[in-house]
This record gives structure tokens, C-alpha cells and sequence, in this order.
């Protein structure tokens, strides 16, 4: 008679990564709720949108991994998270030509003494002839992956092999998604300041990682081991300086974005209003 299993198998190879399936959801989630804030606003602000690049890389390499171990707690842990990062990765190409629109329609205002209509036309053409910083960094990212699941599915090679290029290209994207939020920390450290860095992501981010070192230890999947440690370093040094720098936001007044609502017409037409007078001072930002 077999014995049944342990406590401490199922909550390591069970509700671990059934945690951690939840927390990931979440974690992907935490941005939602500040790009739709920002979409309001007009503007990024200081929101810092590279996490969700790599974001999309991430779930692209768990999911193929997925695919390749038939780990179905990998592949649901991140399947939402693949729909969500296209969905803040858009809103965040959108808002940036927004704002060049608005930087390139004053400044061609100026120049052309005045003229609505060239100034508007003439940024529109401008901005939209190059790729803003956030898209192009989504183009890379994306290309990367499809070079590498298109090599190691078009060249024969066994399931171990394929096992480890996916594992270690994953890894590496991994641990760039968990310390993006890093790369503000010169400006944190400068102004005394950690509005750059989101708490939520900060707290999921900390907390989903801790939960699936605990699963790929029960496993022994050094794979996911490996990244999850990391980020979860991360996200305690994240905490610190968190905790170090107290949040605080800066609100700046502007004459260049608009507040974005469902019936004042779209993007084009708020900048329009609100450089050439015909809306009131109190719905520019």
C-alpha cells in the first residue's frame, strides 16, 4: 500500500506554485491601474514603463518552457501575463507619441507664427515617422525570442538541450524583468524620491518570487530557481530603498498635455483645444 503524501510535499509542489500562479496574475496586474491613471493624464509621468517590455519576453520564454517540461503551473502562471503585458506595453507606445505630438505641435506652433493647422499636421507627421524609446525596446525584445524558439525548434536538437537554451535565455530575461525597476535608482537615490518605483509590482514581485523558489526547490528545477532567488534580492533591496526614500509626488504644471476623457474627442483634437484657446486653463494639466 502506498503511502499518501506528505504535508510538506503538497504545500511545496501544490499550493507553492498554485500561489505562485495567483501572485504572478497579480504581479502582471499591479501596473493597470497607474497606466490607466497616466492615460488620463496624458502623460507617463514618472511611471517607468521598461518592466513591461521585458514583461512580454518573459512570458514568451516561461510559456515555451512551459511547453517543453509540460509544467502546466509554469505555463498558467503565465499565460494571463503574455495578454496583459501587450496591453500595457500599447498604452505606453500610445502615451509617448502622445507626448512627443504635444512637444512637436508647440514648438511647431512657434515657428510657423501661429498656424493651427500646419503645426498639428506637421508634428503628427513628424512623431509618427520614428519608433518611440518604449516600442523599440518591445521590437528587440520580441525579436530576440523569435531568433531563439526559432532556432532551437527548426534545428534538431533533444529536449535537454532545448530544455537549457530556453531555460538560460528565460533566466537572463527574468532577471532583467525583476531589476528593471532598478534602473531608476540613480534618480531615487538623487532626489531622495521612490515615486519611480511601483509598490505593488515591488510587493507581488517580492512575494511571487519567494513562492516559486519554494516549488523549484521541491522540484529541483534550477531553471526557475536560479531567477526567482534572484528577484527576490531584488525586491528586497527594492524594499529598502523604499523604505529609505519616502514616496512623494511632484505635480508640475503644463501647458502642453490635456486631460484625456471619453467625450472631449480624441488626442489630436484635446491638443488642438488646448493650445489654440478653446479650452479653460482648469482642463490643462
Amino acid at each position: 500500500m502506498s503511502e499518501s503524501p506528505s504535508l510538506g510535499f503538497i504545500l511545496a509542489d501544490y499550493v507553492a506554485p498554485t500561489i505562485g500562479c495567483i501572485l504572478s496574475t497579480l504581479t502582471f496586474s499591479a501596473p493597470i491601474k497607474s497606466l490607466l491613471t497616466a492615460i488620463k493624464s496624458g502623460s507617463l509621468g514618472s511611471l517607468n514603463c521598461t518592466p513591461w517590455a521585458f514583461m512580454t519576453g518573459n512570458t514568451i520564454g516561461w510559456l515555451a518552457y512551459s511547453f517543453i517540461t509540460l509544467d502546466l503551473f509554469v505555463f498558467f502562471a503565465n499565460a494571463p501575463g503574455l495578454l496583459i503585458s501587450i496591453w500595457l506595453n500599447t498604452g505606453a507606445m500610445k502615451l509617448q507619441y502622445y507626448e512627443e505630438l504635444v512637444k512637436r505641435s508647440a514648438s511647431d506652433n512657434n515657428s510657423n507664427g501661429g498656424d493651427d493647422s500646419i503645426s498639428v499636421q506637421t508634428a503628427k507627421i513628424d512623431c509618427f515617422s520614428q519608433l518611440t524609446s518604449h516600442e523599440l525596446k518591445v521590437l528587440q525584445i520580441v525579436s530576440i525570442w523569435v531568433i531563439i524558439l526559432s532556432t532551437t525548434s527548426l534545428i534538431p536538437v533533444g529536449k535537454e538541450e532545448m530544455k537549457f537554451i530556453v531555460g538560460v535565455a528565460v533566466n537572463i530575461n527574468l532577471i532583467f524583468f525583476y531589476a528593471a525597476p532598478l534602473s531608476t535608482i540613480a534618480t531615487v537615490i538623487r532626489t531622495k524620491n521612490s515615486a519611480s518605483i511601483h509598490f505593488w509590482t515591488m510587493a507581488m514581485n517580492t512575494s511571487n518570487a519567494f513562492f516559486w523558489c519554494v516549488y523549484s526547490l521541491a522540484i529541483q528545477d534550477y531553471y526557475i530557481l536560479i531567477p526567482n532567488g534572484l528577484g527576490f534580492v531584488f525586491g528586497l533591496l527594492q524594499v529598502a530603498l523604499y523604505q529609505c526614500f519616502p514616496r512623494s509626488e511632484v505635480i508640475e504644471a503644463t501647458d502642453s498635455v490635456t486631460e484625456l476623457s471619453g467625450d472631449e474627442g480624441d488626442c489630436t483634437e484635446q491638443l488642438t483645444r488646448s493650445h489654440y484657446g478653446n479650452v479653460s486653463e482648469s482642463e490643462i494639466i
